[in-house]
């Protein structure tokens, strides 16, 4: 279990800037840092971080927290994960404590681990008495000088990676996190890689962090990867970054192949600015990986079918970031490596140079497999190529794409452009189904794994992302599990109990028009706040009156004006946390302090003024409902409500005049000026 103090020492050390910035570029505007959002595609920056805080947010997206829930969803890594993970980055010694024994920290047991059975079946390879894997890589032209290289290795299992980890003071535990070993039916631990050759995965700084097994005859599956570990993610990790990143960089172009030997070929051959995806399509993850590095990505894929369904799925990533993306196709079934053994690393060279634009590969090839002279051929061509561009539905070159079809299959443009929401609607309803399903399964997997291993409520942080204009219910204290859909296969097959589908998931409340514009404001209010404390002091009478949507936001505007005077930000943030485990996403979403003009006295009245007019409308709109159903109101019942509807709607009037006189402070208008206010 990690400690508070522990945790505080990881965020005071983090510049939140700093770590956005070392994969998205931001630009500095009034007091904020703007840039575009880093988890979805965007062209205009939507993504803001306020550093007297320390917190971000996105405004297209809706995510925002700190620099833990950054890193959480950046890396995919659960809290205690993310405060290891920047505890490493800024050189601070974190411990676990197991057993009442201080240890290392996970993420660095799990790379001992690795490191020491990467050395362990290099020694098996280079020393062992079995000759199959070294006549096995021979064969493929990597002797033992390649083999030294890339530390390449062989697993002969039997046991023999467990008892080597264990003489060397490593737990079960410990080998099981690191999937090097696995637990058999009756609790005995067994490698969990036998008889394989073996392929180190290595992370950006060189450090062995996962495993590829390529078995040497038949059998299957022909390679297994490391399972998911808190170090290894598939989609997320290529496999040779860490050698070719200075190629890359030097050459602003990346390769992408697919496999571990195509790889290695391509860096003897010559080829440095080679990376292998590990098992997966290319994903965004991937993308966004290697266009920190590169302008041009070129994926070289295998001359088969399967080459040509993955150059099909990667059309979804053409326009990330403004990134060209290219194909080579290789010729006569061949991969990587059998083209250079056959031609040499020139002639790949020159494939690569002369790589063709992604779309024009696929809808070349996408003519190729139909007979478009035909009606039935241009039906099924058409209906293919509109769901590859499905993921690009959106963008604004859409109709380019539809013309582009149109010439292809030969249709007019209408025809493709009619066509199209059909298509659309189709692909997205397989979509909603396939998530949905997955999402059961996982929900059913971490409702399990919860039984097993509960994390201490100490470590658990919020989830990064909640819409702006939503209260989620267990706000007010209650969150109800809601049954699972009566169509949920999941509730027929007994894998997953009923009540599975909806574990830890509470409903939001159902907002009222006005209530989401009071909200908005509310959240605008603690950004102003917590970065100036002091400024609203005076003002704690009027904070007392207002009437908050979201009682997370009142806990947090007193808990920061209990400060003592003179509180900074961070201490103000500091107090946020203390009442609420989501008060850096709460507090990050406001934008008032980069879009207005206004010094903050004025913003500040601004806020307040409006809120007070939202909550003075909502008891003015209580008041006129219970008048209108009255029936049951006694004589002096029906006059104090009577008193407090005609008091209200002059302060209504007193309030929209004085908005009214105060030029809109949000570049935006993500908070209603003092004319919509007064027409809410």
């Amino acid at each position: 279990m990690i400690s508070d103090e522990d945790r505080e020492r990881v965020r005071a050390a983090t510049d939140l800037v700093a770590l956005v910035q070392e994969t998205v570029p931001l630009q500095p505007r009034n007091k904020e840092f703007w840039g575009c959002c880093p988890f979805h595609g965007e062209k205009t920056p939507s993504f803001h971080i306020i550093p007297a805080t320390q917190v971000w947010h996105c405004f297209g997206c809706g995510e925002g927290g700190d620099c833990f829930t950054y890193v959480m969803k950046r890396e995919n890594l659960s809290f205690p994960e993310s405060i290891r993970y920047l505890a490493d980055r800024a050189g601070i010694e974190i411990h676990d404590d197991y057993d009442g024994r201080p240890r290392g920290s996970k993420r660095s047991r799990i790379i001992e681990v690795c490191e020491e059975s990467s050395q362990f079946f290099h020694t098996m390879l280079m020393r062992g008495k079995d000759n199959r894997p070294r006549a096995y890589f021979a064969s493929r032209g990597m002797g033992g000088a390649v083999c030294k290289r890339y530390r390449l290795g062989f697993a002969p299992g039997r046991g023999s990676l467990v008892a080597h980890l264990c003489s060397k003071g490593f737990t079960a535990q410990e080998m099981i996190d690191a999937n090097v070993a696995i637990r058999r039916d009756r609790g005995n631990l067994a490698d969990r890689f036998y008889d394989r050759v073996m392929f180190p995965i290595f992370d950006e700084l060189g450090r062995c962090i996962a495993f590829g097994g390529r078995i040497m005859g038949d059998g299957q599956p022909k390679y297994l990867n490391t399972a998911e570990t808190a170090l290894f993610h598939k989609k997320r990790n290529l496999y040779g970054f860490n050698w070719a990143k200075d190629q890359i960089v030097a050459r602003a172009e990346a390769v992408v192949v697919e496999g571990y030997t195509d790889a290695i070929a391509c860096y003897e051959a010559g080829i440095g600015n080679v990376v292998a995806t590990l098992g997966t399509a290319l994903t965004e993850h991937h993308v966004k990986t290697l266009t920190r590095f590169a302008k041009k990505i070129i994926y070289l894929f295998d001359g088969d079918a399967a080459g040509q369904k993955a150059a099909e799925r990667a059309i979804q990533f053409i326009e990330s970031d403004a990134i060209d993306l290219r194909c080579v196709v290789l010729p006569d079934g061949n991969d990587p490596m059998e083209f250079i053994t056959a031609h040499g690393g020139d002639a790949l060279r020159e494939r690569l140079d002369a790589s063709e634009p992604l779309m024009e590969f696929v809808f070349r090839k996408l003519e190729e497999r139909s007979d478009v002279s035909t009606p039935g051929g241009r039906t099924r061509a058409l209906e293919e190529a509109l769901r590859l561009i499905y993921p690009l539905r959106a963008s604004y070159m859409i109709d380019s794409y539809y013309l582009k079809i149109a010439d292809r299959v030969g249709l007019d443009v209408e025809n493709v452009r009619s066509a199209a929401p059909r298509v659309f609607r189709e692909v997205e309803r397989e979509e909603a189904e396939r998530e949905r399903r997955a999402g059961a399964r996982e929900r059913y997997q971490a409702s399990q794994a919860l039984g097993r291993d509960r994390t201490p409520t100490a470590q658990v942080a919020p989830a990064s992302r909640e819409p702006y204009d939503e209260v989620p219910l267990d706000a007010y204290g209650v969150a109800p599990v809601p049954p699972a859909p009566e169509d949920d296969p999941w509730r027929t097959t007994g894998d997953v109990p009923a009540s599975a589908t909806g574990a830890g998931a509470a409903a939001p409340v159902v907002l009222t028009e006005l209530e989401r514009r009071s909200l908005t404001s509310e959240r605008e209010l603690l950004t102003l706040l917590t970065a100036h404390p002091d400024a609203f002091r005076a003002y704690a009478e009027r904070i007392v009156d207002i009437d908050w949507v979201d009682p997370r936001h009142e806990a947090i505007a007193w808990a920061v004006l209990a400060t003592p005077e003179g509180a900074t930000p961070v201490e103000a943030m500091d107090a946020a946390r203390a009442v609420c485990p989501e008060a850096a996403t709460l507090v990050s979403s406001g934008r008032i302090s980069s879009t207005s003009a206004h010094p903050t006295d004025v913003n500040i009245k601004f806020l307040l003024d409006t809120l007070e007019l939202f909550t003075v409308r909502r008891r003015l709109r209580s008041a006129q409902g219970k008048l209108r159903q009255g029936s049951g109101l006694t004589r002096e019942e029906r006059r104090e409500l009577t008193i407090q509807a005609s008091q209200g709607a002059a302060r209504m009037r007193e309030l929209e005049r004085e908005l009214e006189g105060v030029a809109d402070p949000f570049a935006e208008g993500l908070v209603p000026t003092g004319g919509s206010a007064a027409s809410a």
